[in-house]
């Protein structure tokens, strides 16, 4: 640790005036309303004998002077604006960096600005006077023979404090040379007026007009490794546990996500490494000349500790003594230079301390509920997994006690909505899983199935005593619950089957003209509702029980293969083979029918020339209705009656199915007459992968008959039940085509009653609205006014982009960040070769096609299918299509099983690949590989 640094040569620091050296704040008391809350912590560190590197500080009256040509324009541009309006923020933001930007410095900050970064520039630190000290030199702040570089970043009122941290809202310029500084200071500057900066200071009910802004500028350190050292565990606020987290080169790359980091736990009390998590670290934030600083990779990763021991120690001490000096729990970040000498480059409050952290992903959900879903899907969605996870619960051995625990604050929210947009709780996903004891050890399948962000420490087994053999115990109950559960699991299934078969034909009478319509008034539809959540839905936590064993299998499978010799890679590409050719998917029967239409039109000339002609598809499927049609169109209705709930977006309430729009068939089966797919010939591809994996397996376990078996059975059982989970999507999607029959007649019944203007407007409402509106129990009627708003936030949100992992602490709606002002992920736009998970076998180059929400009307034929997101509707575009590339997705999605069994290149889990590629690029797709390659890009 260094005391105030003093500039080479004897020389006189600058007074206080538009800008102050460290040495002179450090011997002031703090004044965070002059320097900023980031500075004033530093000078505090520097005043208490901590290593800073040399910085200096431009005041918050300094920048208001700078400031002041557009004040006033920054006032008017301000006036008025509201801060959940998108639109609106980011035409304020851009205006009123645009004028920041184009500022000159007045010319005593600017002088005082170049002596102090000539000052800097040519600091040698004095040596330090605490137990960490260590004699500096400018090596420290640059490799030998470069010249010093410099940190821009902000120091505001209020910035870094225990209530409102600012964390990442304003902007950090690395890498910054001294000629550099003032255009870096401007920018700093105008992001404080950026939208995710006036969203968060309105959200947190702070003035926007009255930004006080400091400005640091600070020795850029040498990093060799960096990262930030909590005095508490900030996520539970336990005070007994300390955390650091580690990556090599600049701290940009930990506490902005950029690469991969170590994480250690520390017991504060004994100083013990309770929990180590080290990363395979891939790549490394460095110095950049070009972009200010890049990730570099890092050859062949590195899987060793960035920390030492010892390290771990002496940063966890230096926190807690902070948090005794400072009077709180801290947050430290701090960097090691290449010399091995320790620089701390800020400490603030730890921010919500205590809170509840509750966490939402989409990851897996938005397969099924792609986009902005209505308010009653999401109701809906929200009372059936309650159901389906209460009975879940119980299958895996959740005692009584345990389930009634959980009736009102577990199972009614597993999911939640952010923006109109659906999530999985997946806070309260772990909790079901820790809820039963012994249960833990599927976390890790469940997350690597589901292609789920790793966020659960499973605690070390304990190695002797009670403490073991009560693990033991507990691990044998769930394996004996879990067997007995697979026994009945075919069983189950039929009785699933048969339960839809009698909602399906009571509904069917209930419907029917003929019926006396009480039978189908409002509350007989509510009460038909009430039943199928009670009484069916609970029969689908089979489907979940099944979705167990074959995570668990799947993951079991490719760790087998692992053992015989297999990299992680290799494993994964033979496991997705062996996965291949699966018979008996009934997902796969709607395709089969559709091609079979395809073909009876090839074989017919009229009906050839009537699906290749000019004809809209209106007037082809009108045209279908003249006599020498009539067979076709009878097949065709056929196919609908047995498979129009199977379209895109199914599950989603609002979505029309097949039936209501028969005419949308015609452009399916055009798509199909082009490219000329052979059901058969597809499935016969597959049929030979799969029997050559099978061959190099055997070859793989050749020697060992006990992993041999153990494998063969892990595998037959993982294939039978990946099968039995898409028949399920399919009776599922069956399910909601009931649900969606019934809401569409209450819609229209509340509209005769002229509570709504639209019979579609009913899906606007949530189901405990509706119910209320019939039962006399609605504390709101005007349903009107409730239907356009909504719909005025819907079409607001529909173009933002949302984040998949959204985390909130406290009061969940409290701290929902708006999605429009997250960061957008970094894409490469200079990357040809894009990399994800390999799902289906085989290669193909063809021209991209990028798909938000699909048309209907889209012509396929052969494309690559590029999209965010799939669901299980996207079958029917799948077969036309040459292969398919998302940015969402798992080895066990819906999209990857269709593709393998319809022998469809499939690459899931590419980040930004709908902003990379654009439609007309030509792109080589490797399903082996999991690589979508850019050949050609097209020019617009």
């Amino acid at each position: 640790m260094s005391r105030a640094q003093k500039p080479r040569g004897g020389s006189t620091p600058a007074r206080a005036g538009a800008v102050v050296l460290a040495d002179t704040l450090a011997a002031q008391p703090p004044r965070p309303e002059s320097y900023g809350a980031k500075a004033a912590n530093l000078g505090a560190l520097l005043a208490a004998g901590y290593r800073v590197p040399p910085f200096a500080v431009v005041t918050a009256s300094a920048c208001a002077q700078i400031l002041a040509p557009v004040a006033e324009d920054i006032g008017r541009a301000l006036a008025g604006l509201h801060h959940t309006d998108s639109d609106a923020l980011r035409a304020v933001s851009a205006q009123i960096r645009a004028l920041i930007r184009g500022l000159e410095l007045p010319g005593s900050v600017a002088a005082e600005l170049a002596a102090a970064v000539d000052a800097l520039a040519s600091v040698k630190p004095a040596a330090a006077t605490g137990e960490h000290s260590r004699s500096s030199s400018a090596s420290d702040f640059a490799p030998a023979g470069d010249t010093i570089r410099l940190a821009v970043r902000s120091s505001v009122s209020g910035e870094d404090s225990a209530t409102d941290s600012f964390a990442g809202q304003l902007d950090t310029i690395l890498n910054v040379a001294p000629g550099d500084v003032p255009a870096a200071l401007l920018d700093v500057l105008a992001s404080a007026f950026s939208e995710r900066s006036l969203f968060y200071r309105a959200h947190r009910g702070l003035d926007n007009a009255a930004v006080d802004c400091a400005v640091l500028v600070q020795v850029l350190v040498d990093s060799a490794v960096s990262g930030v050292v909590f005095s508490c565990n900030p996520q539970s606020g336990d005070p007994a546990e300390s955390v650091v987290s580690a990556a090599p080169g600049l701290g940009e790359g930990v506490v902005a996500g950029l690469v991969e980091c170590d994480t250690y736990f520390v017991d504060n009390a004994s100083g013990r490494i309770v929990s180590r998590v080290v990363a395979d670290k891939r790549g490394r934030v460095e110095p950049d000349a070009a972009t200010g600083t890049a990730v570099v990779p890092i050859e062949g990763g590195d899987s060793t500790p960035a920390l030492t021991d010892e390290r771990i120690g002496e940063l966890v001490g230096i926190a807690a003594a902070l948090a005794g000096r400072l009077g709180g729990p801290q947050d430290v970040e701090w960097t090691y230079d290449r010399s091995g000498v320790l620089h701390l480059l800020q400490a603030r409050p730890v921010t919500a301390t205590g809170a509840r952290e509750t966490i939402f992903d989409n990851v897996n959900v938005a397969e099924s509920y792609p986009g902005l879903s209505s308010p009653l899907t999401f109701s809906i969605l929200r009372a059936a997994y309650e159901q389906v996870f209460r009975a879940c619960h119980r299958d895996f051995g959740a005692t009584k006690q345990i389930v009634a625990r959980n009736n009102a604050s577990l199972y009614p929210y597993l999911v939640g909505t952010a923006h109109g947009r659906i999530y999985y709780n997946i806070s309260n996903w772990y909790r079901l899983f820790l809820q039963i004891p012994g249960m833990e050890f599927a976390i890790e399948g469940w997350e690597a199935a589901l292609n789920i962000e790793n966020r659960y420490r499973r605690p070390a087994v304990p190695k002797r005593g009670l403490a073991k053999l009560r693990t033991h115990v507990l691990r044998a109950r769930v394996i004996a619950v879990i067997a007995v559960g697979w026994l009945r699991l075919p069983r189950r299934l039929r009785r699933f089957f048969d339960e839809l078969a009698v909602f399906t034909a009571d509904l069917d009478r209930r419907l029917a003209p003929e019926t006396p319509s009480r039978e189908r008034d409002p509350e007989a539809l509510v009460q038909w509702l009430e039943r199928l959540l009670g009484q069916l839905v609970p029969v689908y936590s089979v489907q979940i029980f099944n979705d167990f064993l074959a995570q668990q299998l799947f993951h079991v499978v490719g760790l087998l293969l692992e053992r015989r010799g297999l990299d992680e890679q290799q494993a994964l590409t033979l496991r997705n083979e062996l996965f291949c050719g699966e018979e008996g998917v009934d997902s796969v029967d709607p395709v089969r029918s559709a091609l079979a239409l395809t073909a009876t039109i090839r074989a017919d000339e009229g009906l050839r020339a009537l699906f290749e002609g000019p004809l809209d598809t209106e007037a082809v499927w009108k045209t279908l209705a003249q006599k020498e049609f009539a067979g076709f169109r009878d097949d065709c209705l056929r196919h609908i009656a047995l498979f129009g709930d199977r379209t895109v977006a199914e599950l989603k309430l609002e979505t029309d199915p097949l039936g209501e729009h028969p005419e949308r068939l015609v452009p399916m089966l055009r798509n199909y007459l082009r490219g000329g797919q052979n059901i058969d010939d597809m499935a016969e591809r597959e049929k030979r992968i799969r029997r050559e994996a099978e061959q190099t397996a055997r070859t793989l376990f050749r020697g060992s008959r006990a992993e041999r078996l153990a494998f063969r059975f892990a595998l037959a059982r993982a294939r039978e039940h990946v099968k039995q989970r898409e028949n399920m999507r399919l009776g599922r999607s069956r399910s909601f085509g009931l649900i969606k029959r019934v809401v569409r007649e209450c819609g229209r019944h509340m509209h005769e009653a002229g509570l709504l203007a639209e019979p579609r407007d009913i899906f606007w409402l949530t189901w405990e609205e509706i119910v209320a509106l019939v039962r006399g129990t609605a504390v709101d009627t005007d349903v009107v006014r409730t239907v356009a708003t909504r719909k005025a936030d819907h079409e607001r949100w529909r173009d933002t982009p949302v984040p998949t992992r959204i985390v909130t602490t406290g009061i969940a709606a409290a701290t929902i960040a708006d999605p429009a002002l997250e960061a957008p992920a970094t894409v490469d736009d200079s990357a040809t070769v894009l990399h994800g998970i390999g799902c289906a076998p085989g290669r193909v180059e063809a021209p991209a096609l990028v798909l938000g929400t699909p048309d209907p009307d889209v012509a396929i034929d052969g494309q690559i299918l590029v999209a965010a997101t799939t669901d299980p509707g996207w079958v029917f575009l799948m077969v036309a299509a040459g292969g398919l590339v998302s940015e969402k997705g798992s080895v066990l999605s819906h999209t990857a099983i269709i593709g393998r069994e319809l022998g469809i290149p499939t690459v899931v889990g590419v980040p930004g690949v709908t902003q990379r590629i654009r439609t007309g690029d030509r792109v080589a797709l490797d399903g082996r590989a999991g690589t979508a390659t850019i050949v050609h890009e097209d020019t617009p």
